[in-house]
């Protein structure tokens, strides 16, 4: 019986997960078209999708949140269900840290480091990537909380420090 919930729970997650995808791949194809999306679309929500939402947003006065929202999917004219905000934009995760600046393989390279750490130490169970997500925020604030550091979700200094993420 139970792995019959498991499994219907599993099915549905992923059922959802591909409209969520359908969605994000309509939306990338509408914001190309538009002049927004410059990149291939592909189905997945990740930082020049997220971007494109942004400017798309801030172009037709919504609530800039980069995310693939309700609002946004409406004023596009996409139907389907609103996909979970996945990942999150790289430069946001960094916000007022000292790796603000860094290139981008460093920044992937480090959110990499960042969620192995995290998974050793039993606050993250999500992709080894290197690409911002979530989950990976989720964790990092329950992190921070138990470091007694400023919970934000972010790679400030004391959080990167705490997660010897810092070259010495």
């Amino acid at each position: 019986m139970f792995s019959r919930i498991v499994l219907a729970v599993f099915v549905l997650l992923v059922s959802a997960s591909l409209r969520a995808d359908d969605a994000v791949l309509a939306t990338q194809k509408k914001l190309a078209q538009l002049g927004f999306y410059k990149g291939t679309p592909d189905g997945q929500m990740g930082s020049q999708t997220s971007a494109a939402i942004r400017r798309y947003q801030i172009a037709e006065n919504l609530k800039v949140t980069g995310e693939l929202n309700r609002q946004t999917l409406d004023q596009l004219g996409i139907k389907g269900s609103t996909p979970a905000p996945a990942y999150i934009a790289i430069a946001d995760i960094f916000k007022g840290g000292p790796y603000i600046s860094a290139g981008p393989e460093m920044q992937v390279a480090t959110i990499r480091q960042a969620q192995k750490n995290l998974k050793l130490l039993g606050y993250y169970n999500g992709p080894e990537d290197g690409m911002p997500n979530a989950s990976l925020v989720s964790a990092l604030k329950i992190w921070q909380k138990s470091a007694g550091f400023r919970q934000n979700g972010r790679f400030d200094e004391s959080t990167l420090k705490g997660l010897d993420l810092m070259p010495n």
